[in-house]
Order: C-alpha cells, then structure tokens, then sequence
C-alpha cells in the first residue's frame, strides 16, 4: 500500500502467485507488443520507438533526456519497458 509521495514507508497487502501458460491469450499478446517493438527496433532504429507502441508493454523514454540547461550537453535518450496501467489492472484482477 502506498501511504503518499513523503512517506518514509510502505505496507505489503497480499502476495499472489501468477502462472501463465505459454498458449494464454494475454501471454501471446504481451509477446507480440514484445516481438513488434522489437523489430521495429531494429529495422527503424532507437529513434523511431514511442510511448505508443504496444498494447500491454511499452518501450517509452527513461530518464530525463534532453539538453542539460546548466552544461548544455545532450543527455543521452534512453529507452526503458513500461508496462500499461491496463496489463498492472488485468494482472491484480487475475490475481485476486
């Protein structure tokens, strides 16, 4: 449970197991979210990668990229897997 930005604390509600078969429908569709960023990856390059790719997983930027305004140098872009609110939403319904 999360007690707010300042809190000097958490709380662990529940733990949960979560077994997936590699035929399942969510499974095969985070595979693909998976394969298509992947691929458009490598066939477009780091730049062409958007927050809006995928359905369940996306690859959005990581950091803070950008100029410094105090040196200002490029900071480098970086790239990182999100899962959506939806996939964390779907995870705890299946788990509940």
């Amino acid at each position: 449970m999360w007690h707010g930005k300042n809190s000097p604390s958490g709380e662990l509600l529940r733990v949960a197991s979560l077994d997936f078969a590699e035929d399942d429908e969510l499974i095969e569709e985070i595979k693909a979210d998976y394969d298509f960023i992947r691929e458009k990856l490598t066939k477009h390059g780091f730049e062409s990668l958007t927050g809006k790719d995928g359905k369940w997983i996306q690859a959005r930027t990581k950091g803070i990229g950008g100029v410094n305004p105090k040196t200002k140098k490029k900071r480098p872009i970086t790239r990182a897997f999100y899962a959506r609110k939806e996939l964390v939403k779907k995870i705890f319904e299946i788990a509940s």
